[in-house]
């Protein structure tokens, strides 16, 4: 049956070993009453390359699985058009590849992850250019570092757009800072396609908490689960192709 059953979060480490992520992972699946021996494959994107091998090792000990490892020489049937397409990070590739399932180009990804990326796909279904910028996350956790007397806060939805006090100062920049980045950004891509108006998709862990500050947020479709479908996608079309 072809349906999300569980979508769960770790945080990740370099230093952790690859017996430390089978059990964090094997407690995740027995929490959710998920056998780890009924899993029948398994796909790892990932942005940080080491932990690609880590993660993998940690998924063959556990499920006894070769996972796929979305890079280079796998197939995602989607056709990249940048200088080096192999250099196009796997959510990127997932994210694109999910969207294209479930809108017609052109479209604009909006991933609110660790950075905040916007994925363009013209009309002929291309990946064509990908703008990376500082994400929601890293702009709170570099305020409160390098500025001694701004605090750590949690990402709340600002009171006001003027701050009166130190954390909702911070709130609202954050916040509306993000949303009215990916409004220029959006327009801008706008210009360059000649004012066509794409769809537009936006996902990641923060996509819900500045969604709704964007100028047309009511065009702006949430899809929280688009990499995991992007996912899925990509390796049903390389067990295709294996078989």
């Amino acid at each position: 049956e072809d349906r999300l059953r569980l979508r769960a979060s770790l945080a990740t480490s370099r230093e952790r070993s690859a017996d430390e992520y089978a059990v964090l992972i094997a407690s995740l699946l027995a929490m959710h009453r998920l056998p780890a021996d009924e899993v029948r494959a398994a796909i790892i994107a990932s942005v940080v390359r080491p932990l690609s091998a880590t993660l993998g090792e940690a998924v063959r000990q556990l499920t006894g699985i070769q996972p796929l490892l979305v890079g280079p020489g796998v197939r995602s049937g989607l056709n990249i058009k940048t200088d080096i397409p192999s250099q196009v990070g796997a959510d990127i590739v997932a994210n694109a590849v999910g969207a294209l399932a479930l809108a017609e180009s052109p479209l604009i990804v909006v991933d609110f992850g660790t950075a905040t990326t916007l994925t363009a796909i013209n009309e002929h279904g291309e990946l064509c250019g990908v703008i990376i910028c500082p994400g929601v996350r890293s702009s709170l956790d570099a305020l409160s570092s390098h500025a001694a007397d701004l605090p750590g806060i949690a990402l709340e939805s600002p009171r006001r757009l003027l701050g009166k006090n130190t954390i909702d100062a911070m709130t609202s920049g954050i916040v509306y800072g993000q949303a009215a980045m990916v409004d220029g950004l959006l327009d801008r891509i706008a210009a360059t396609w000649n004012n066509k108006k794409p769809t537009v998709i936006a996902t990641g862990a923060h996509a819900a908490a500045i969604v709704p500050w964007c100028r047309d947020q009511a065009t702006i479709r949430l899809e929280p689960d688009l990499t995991l479908a992007g996912l899925n996608r990509i390796y049903q079309l390389n067990d295709r192709l294996k078989t």
